[in-house]
């Protein structure tokens, strides 16, 4: 990775499913890669943050930026988990802008932050950090461990994508046969990814261990391109 520098995306899902010994795992390889990169990490907010939006509108609170920063908060409370058992590798403070995390990047081997503003997907934030710290990849540790053709719950005979263009993958979402409980890049995301010619790799949250073949050059899920 010739920019020295990479971003690890975590899903929700991670937090919702939490499991100390996969954390840990997760832990211990963010810190071997941060001996040769820089790494900046974003976390997802997960259930919980759908829990408090829920709870929110609950009890009328119906304006959409509000409930957003109510999401980006849970983010940030996961981001400060991590970056706590990252400490001293990582700030305790969480970043709140793409400039803070470039910033910190400069003075820490690791920065780990959740949502920066309303509106943002966790992919968007992933590789708009990715853009502002210089990284020309997103490792995103997702709910699936490739991309498909076509949603593989409703179709046996879908098939794993080892590569995918950034607008291939566009093509698919618009055409609904992905499977509708994730949307791995939105459009905002592959933009970033396209003038800024970003690769995203996608490979399971359970396998922290492809980080480290992913630096080392191997694809051991589906690499998106930013053709």
């Amino acid at each position: 990775m010739s920019s020295g520098k990479i971003v690890i995306k975590i899903t929700g899902k991670f937090f919702d499913n939490f499991d100390p010994a996969l954390a840990t795992k997760l832990i211990s390889v963010i810190k071997q890669v941060s001996k040769e990169y820089r790494v900046a990490v974003v976390t997802g907010g997960g259930n919980l943050a759908r829990q408090y939006i829920s709870r929110a509108e609950n009890i009328g609170v119906n304006n959409y930026y509000a409930l957003d920063m109510i999401g980006i908060a849970v983010s940030r409370l996961n981001a400060l988990l991590i970056a706590e058992a990252l400490y001293p590798l990582a700030p305790e403070e969480i970043p709140r802008t793409p400039w803070e995390t470039r910033e910190k990047l400069e003075t820490h081997r690791v920065v780990v932050l959740g949502g920066y503003i309303p509106g943002q997907s966790t992919a968007a934030v992933a590789v708009e950090t990715a853009e502002a710290i210089g990284s020309d990849k997103v490792i995103d540790l997702s709910v699936i461990d490739m991309v498909y053709d076509k949603d593989p719950q409703k179709h046996p005979d879908a098939k794993p994508l080892s590569r995918v263009k950034a607008t291939e993958l566009l093509n698919l979402m618009e055409q609904r046969i992905l499977p509708g409980h994730y949307q791995l890049l939105d459009r905002h995301a592959i933009d970033i990814m396209i003038r800024s010619k970003i690769t995203v790799y996608i490979t399971h949250y359970g396998n922290p261990e492809h980080i480290l073949e992913i630096v080392q050059g191997r694809n051991p899920g589906t690499m998106i391109t930013p053709e």
